[in-house]
């Protein structure tokens, strides 16, 4: 994960700054939020195409695009975007990990091709700034307006 121009994060600090908003956002001791981030990333594998879904949507389901520049996409698992501010970051499908498995621990029926983008988009928000900061306003008959 990478939180701006030459500043890389290290997976160490990236696990403790989820588990910080994951404990805010859900009024849990940090203790325990970080015992939820590290069980989230243990055994991805189940996740997968979850998280390529989620990953797929926010770049070319138009997800993130109201807000970011997408300067590099393999097409699958990374994705390299610049919002608005100039910010750049990386994400990767290890980054959406944490917010997909609270998604899908609420929504336990929920598959794959369910994801949409507007989800996507507000993933990987949380994801990257620990909440939706940039809104989609959708207008009936006119189409989507950021």
């Amino acid at each position: 994960m990478h939180t701006g121009i030459g500043t890389p994060v290290t997976k160490n600090h990236a696990e403790k700054r989820l588990a910080r908003a994951y404990a805010q956002a859900h009024d849990l001791p940090y203790r325990q939020a970080l015992a939820s981030v590290r069980a989230a990333r243990a055994d991805p594998t189940p996740l997968l195409p979850f998280a390529q879904r989620l990953l797929i949507e926010a770049v070319e389901g138009c997800g993130v695009r109201h807000w970011a520049c997408v300067d590099e996409w393999d097409g699958v698992g990374r994705a390299t975007i610049t919002d608005l501010g100039g910010e750049r970051f990386v994400l990767t499908v290890d980054s959406v990990l944490l917010v997909l498995r609270e998604h899908l621990d609420e929504n336990p029926t929920l598959q794959p091709n369910d994801i949409d983008s507007y989800f996507a988009d507000e993933a990987v928000q949380r994801v990257l700034f620990g909440g939706v900061i940039y809104r989609l306003d959708l207008h009936r008959g006119r189409g989507l307006v950021a």
